[in-house]
């Protein structure tokens, strides 16, 4: 990551005029007052602080330091207004439309369709007041963030807030925008339908095996099979009679599910784990991905997981205590902007390892990023401030933000993405053989007395 990606990253993110402009028309700023709206719209964004302030305390602190003018509590959170809530929800479309600008990075497996997308959802524990606007599930209060992660991309293209209380399949809708797409989701989204509009739309999906779905077996593409097989019949029973047998090895079937009109085929593979076998369906072509490719391109879907725990850990997601219905709107959309700007920042840094072929280069972790741009905030705001004549100063942070948000496990335990974005590198010699291999007169003093000796002197 260099000074250029991360001044254009933040300056599109929060873009000055922009903001000012959106202000107005939103009805932000209908007279001239004290408010600062692109210092406010940062300090919302980029604000830290310790885990026992809330998070809108913390941006009144950072913008009343920020601000030319000083401006009491009171005033502040009066601005955390409807027309403040859809100012923040408007930058957030905006900053969705920008990441779709970039091109996708899907080499290998992953580049059979467009690009790849994970739908998941997240819940965040709200006051008790907020019963009425947000009715939770477990709790009271809670609100649901339904959120679309692009693979290609490694950001967020989509995002929904609703009531804990409603279930998720509903915010799935498969139509025209997800032709010659890949979906990854979870058995929530998981339905016969699903798998319909899927097939209707030219989809391809990779999902888990429902415990309650029956699938009726058509054809054995690959595994054992000790007796004749006859098509429609249940999994469970050849299963159960041995016709297909489960020796480790993969299986891989033609499948049909449902009855009549509501009847669909899908794909079944089986692939031996380290707790039995794992079963999935999928409508990829056999001729590019075979069982084995399948588990793996699943287990992507991990990376809307790691997004999630990002907001909630990174970006303080989970630390809402708003008692108003728009002020949990604005640290909705202020941390999802946080989380937006660190995804950028790695996918750009990653455009740019593969441009460059730099396989000596550690790749930027989530977490440790957005704890680094949380710690610099401050010196971040100063060279926003500063626009476009502090180069060294943006140079001096890109260095300090690049070492400090590298992954130090990178070597001996990527992640499944890295690994299909080929984003790895040999794992470096092991300590004691680099000791082993330093000549005699370097290695250092080691006495040969017992070290009993040694301890009781």
């Amino acid at each position: 990551m260099d000074a250029a990606i991360l001044r254009e990253t933040l300056q599109a993110i929060l873009p000055d005029k922009m903001v000012e402009v959106a202000a107005k028309q939103h009805g932000v700023i209908t007279r001239r007052r004290k408010l600062e709206i692109i210092k406010l719209v940062r300090s919302l964004v980029l604000s830290s602080g310790g885990d026992d302030s809330g998070v809108l305390a913390d941006a009144f602190r950072r913008y009343r330091g920020e601000a030319t003018d000083t401006v009491v509590r009171g005033a502040f959170y009066d601005w955390l207004d409807e027309e403040m809530a859809v100012l923040m929800e408007f930058l957030l479309e905006r900053a969705m439309e920008y990441a779709n600008s970039f091109p996708v990075h899907l080499p290998g497996l992953l580049g059979t369709v467009e690009d790849w997308r994970i739908f998941d959802s997240e819940t965040i524990t709200l006051r008790d007041e907020l019963a009425d606007d947000y009715p939770g599930s477990g709790s009271p209060a809670a609100v649901k963030v339904h959120k679309e992660l692009s693979v290609g991309r490694g950001c967020m293209t989509y995002c929904h807030f609703g009531p804990a209380r409603e279930h998720d399949a509903p915010h799935l809708i498969v139509d025209e925008r997800y032709r010659n797409m890949g979906l990854l989701v979870d058995l929530g989204y998981a339905s016969l339908g699903f798998i319909g509009s899927c097939e209707k739309h030219g989809t391809r999906y990779a999902i888990r095996l429902k415990d309650n779905w029956k699938p009726r077996v058509e054809r054995i593409d690959r595994g054992e099979v000790q007796a004749e097989l006859m098509p429609g019949t249940d999994l469970d029973m050849l299963l159960e009679d041995e016709v297909i047998v489960l020796d480790g090895r993969c299986v891989d079937a033609a499948i049909t599910l449902g009855r009549g009109k509501k009847a669909v085929s899908a794909r079944l593979v089986m692939i031996p784990g380290p707790d039995g076998y794992l079963s999935y369906l999928t409508n990829l072509a056999r001729g590019t991905h075979g069982p084995h490719q399948v588990g793996e391109l699943y287990r992507v879907r991990w990376e809307i997981e790691s997004d999630n725990k990002l907001d909630k850990s990174g970006s303080r997601l989970d630390q809402i205590r708003a008692t108003t219905e728009t002020s949990v709107r604005i640290i909705l959309c202020a941390a999802l902007l946080h989380s937006m700007v660190v995804d950028l920042l790695i996918h750009r840094d990653n455009l740019d390892r593969a441009a460059s072929q730099d396989a000596r280069r550690a790749p930027l972790h989530r977490l440790l990023l957005a704890y680094a741009l949380r710690l610099r905030h401050p010196e971040l705001l100063a060279a926003l401030n500063a626009g476009g004549r502090a180069h060294k100063h943006w140079s001096w942070l890109a260095n300090l933000l690049s070492a400090e948000g590298r992954d130090p496990n990178w070597r001996h335990r990527p992640s499944v993405l890295d690994r299909l974005l080929g984003l790895t590198a040999p794992r470096g010699r092991p300590r004691k053989k680099k000791m082993r291999d330093c000549p005699r007169s370097a290695a250092p003093y080691r006495t040969t007395e017992p070290r009993r000796a040694i301890a009781m002197s």
